[in-house]
């Protein structure tokens, strides 16, 4: 019976549990996902997977976007009618392609993820 409890505890992270950040001692900021557990998700083909994995995106772009708002961010030249499929494939196309970067802060490569594919044209 402890091996069941414990193996059910294993996956416990996967879900929600926040991921140490790279670097970081204890007591200092913590991330709720990284690029390797975001990926997991998305291509994780059970029930809530694949929303788990879309709206975690979509919350980082509306964050992004708030920042920008309030005037916390540079701005960006995503395209203003972006679907949240289309901010899913580029974040998760970019995951397989670069999979050095996967322990980092999902957010973050989230954000370089969009911000390659729509880069600004200064």
């Amino acid at each position: 019976m402890r091996f069941f409890a414990a193996a059910a505890l294993a996956a416990v992270p996967l879900l929600a549990a926040p991921v140490p950040a790279q670097g970081q001692g204890q007591g200092q900021a913590f991330m709720f996902e990284t690029g390797t557990t975001l990926l997991a998700k998305c291509r994780n083909r059970a029930p809530g997977y694949d929303l788990a994995c879309t709206a975690y995106i979509v919350g980082v772009v509306d964050g992004i976007r708030k920042d920008m708002f309030i005037g916390r961010a540079r701005p960006v030249c995503w395209p203003d009618r972006m679907t949240a499929d289309e901010a899913r494939r580029t974040a998760v196309a970019y995951l397989e392609r670069w999979p050095d970067q996967r322990k980092g802060p999902a957010s973050v490569l989230v954000s370089v993820a969009l911000n390659e594919k729509w880069p600004c044209r200064n």
